[in-house]
């Protein structure tokens, strides 16, 4: 198995992991504001852990900072609404799916912008999932 499957497999597993702390989170009345800055703190050494290793030095480029505030806020939106969601009563088992289809936006945008194949079975991955959605919803 490549790197990157491997690496995108533990990346799909934290993820999930990550997903279901914040049903847990919401089960337990933990407030919003306490939860999202407790989770921010390992951002913050997973950035010096990554520094502290790299062979050059912070960049802050105009691009670089405009693309993570924009990234960072979109982040945070999508932490917010599902969070929000959660601590209203939604299910897991209906929410986690409804967000799990980020991927059909990354698949379409990778496609539009870097010009990124879309093959008869990738199209067939994003319309099992869709499917799903709305088995998973039912």
């Amino acid at each position: 198995m490549n790197t990157t499957i491997i690496l995108a497999t533990i990346s799909m597993i934290c993820a999930g992991l990550a997903s279901f702390s914040n049903k847990i989170a919401t089960e337990n009345q933990i407030l919003f504001p306490t939860y999202l800055l407790i989770t921010s703190l390992p951002y913050i050494g997973m950035v010096l852990i990554v520094q502290n290793n790299a062979k050059v030095p912070l960049a802050f480029t105009p691009f670089s900072v405009a693309l993570g505030l924009i990234g960072g806020t979109l982040g945070c939106i999508a932490f917010y609404t599902v969070f929000t969601a959660l601590s209203k009563g939604g299910q897991g088992s209906i929410v986690f799916p409804i967000t799990s289809l980020q991927v059909v936006i990354a698949v379409v945008l990778s496609y539009l912008i870097f010009k990124e194949p879309i093959t008869l079975t990738k199209l067939s991955g994003l319309g099992f999932s869709i499917i799903a959605l709305v088995l998973l919803t039912r």
